[in-house]
């Protein structure tokens, strides 16, 4: 019989996203010049996708894994993001 690394409450909260000061959002949030030039327009990508990878690459610092539930995301942070981008 196996047993389980993390309970099911560990679980969830690996899955999505935790709540987020206004100090955190701004800190880990605001992409960099680095991240923009990443996700650039002019290398063919839709908004819809240049916005998927700035919640990604701003959020992986933040928590030090990728949720496995994308659409967990606030609205505030996705917005912040797309408004930097």
């Amino acid at each position: 019989m196996s047993e389980k690394m993390f309970s099911e409450e560990q679980l969830e909260r690996l899955r999505s996203f935790p709540e987020i000061s206004a100090d955190e959002l701004i800190r880990y949030f605001t992409p960099t010049a680095a991240d923009m030039a990443f996700v650039d327009p002019g290398r063919g990508r839709r908004s819809v996708d240049q916005l998927g990878m700035l919640v990604q690459l701003c959020r992986l610092p933040w928590l030090g894994f990728v949720p496995d539930d994308v659409g967990s995301a606030p609205g505030m942070r996705a917005a912040k993001s797309a408004a930097r981008g």
